[in-house]
């Protein structure tokens, strides 16, 4: 799309599949709210994203004003799909496959802040995966911590059927799989009912990213214990510093979350290794004030790690940290990144 002073937009597209339910909103439109759909829906957005965006950010329309291509993320065109519809979408021309990228939301998160979201991270991956978003029925409100991990709950049969119909869709592609906070919880769920579901033929294709997990650390070890290592170390994302985790933690009644364990202790990062783990401590990189916005910069970084090292870069095993000054990825107990 061109603005009006000739610079040229750029296009990105949204796959949305969903558990929430339809609502009516104050004024009579339908909307997705929090409300649960057994059914789920399917819906494809376009974006138009500003020529000026910067990375990381989301130029949201300014309410009562006309929108404006040249400087803000604009919706260009949503339309609902069924699931052949938006399976076919997904995949393309199919002729050599195509990656994609499954970005699962968090804890107190709105419909269009999730899909204007999935816009900005596909945007600044710039990896030329189709982008799917899994919206589950977040109540958007911060008081409503119980209720929201109930609706990520509740989604978790939703959620591993789509990774596996993603993994049907994207041929010999590569699947990516990234969970932030409460997302990353459904995600392991999810996961976990595919392992028992026998379907070891999905969980040898992903590569998931958990950032910031709003996970117990003692769950998060059990679960790892009945998925099993994946050909490629599932990695997490941790900072100490997150606060938005320290509520969480404070709310389980002081129980540690995975996303902000301490991967300098030798326990931590010997156990990492050996349920396949990768953990990453981003705490040195610059955050929104919560200090639980790291993903955006981290899930670009991660879709550009080559596939054919799986046991260097971003892959492997164990606990490091990302330092700062661009010191770039460094192993816990080393000078440098292997």
């Amino acid at each position: 799309m061109q603005t009006p002073d000739g610079a040229q937009s750029k296009e990105q597209r949204v796959f949305v599949a969903t558990t929430r339910g339809l609502m009516l909103t104050e004024d009579g439109r339908q909307a997705y709210g929090d409300a649960r759909s057994m059914a789920g829906s399917y819906m494809i957005y376009d974006f138009s994203v500003p020529p000026g965006h910067k990375a990381s950010e989301i130029e949201w329309p300014k309410e009562g004003k006309t929108p404006d291509p040249a400087t803000e993320f604009l919706v260009t065109k949503a339309q609902a799909a069924d699931k052949a519809g938006f399976l076919r979408a997904v995949r393309g021309d199919g002729r050599r496959g195509r990656d994609v990228s499954l970005f699962i939301h968090g804890y107190n998160t709105s419909m269009p802040e999730a899909v204007f979201r999935a816009a900005q991270i596909a945007t600044d991956a710039n990896a030329g995966a189709a982008s799917v978003l899994f919206a589950w029925p977040s109540s958007a409100k911060v008081t409503a911590y119980v209720a929201d991990r109930d609706a990520a709950d509740f989604s978790r049969p939703a959620l591993a059927n789509l990774i596996a119909d993603l993994e049907q869709a994207s041929g010999n592609g590569r699947i990516f799989v990234i969970g932030h906070s409460m997302g990353g919880r459904l995600t392991m769920e999810s996961l976990l009912q595919l392992r028992l579901q026998g379907r070891n033929d999905i969980l040898n294709r992903v590569e998931v990213v958990l950032a910031d997990p709003d996970i117990d650390v003692d769950l998060f070890w059990q679960q790892m214990a009945q998925i099993g290592k994946l050909p490629v170390p599932i990695t997490v994302m941790t900072a100490t510093d997150d606060k938005a985790l320290l509520v969480s933690q404070t709310l389980a009644g002081g129980r540690t979350r995975i996303g902000a364990i301490n991967v300098a202790d030798p326990a931590v990062k010997a156990r990492a290794e050996a349920y396949g783990v990768r953990l990453v401590d981003v705490s040195e990189m610059e955050t929104d004030m919560m200090a639980h916005g790291r993903l955006m910069q981290v899930a670009a970084l991660y879709d550009h790690t080559p596939a054919s090292r799986p046991g260097e870069g971003l892959r492997r095993a164990g606990a490091f940290m990302i330092g700062s000054f661009g010191q770039g990825i460094i192993e816990v107990g080393d000078s440098f990144a292997r």
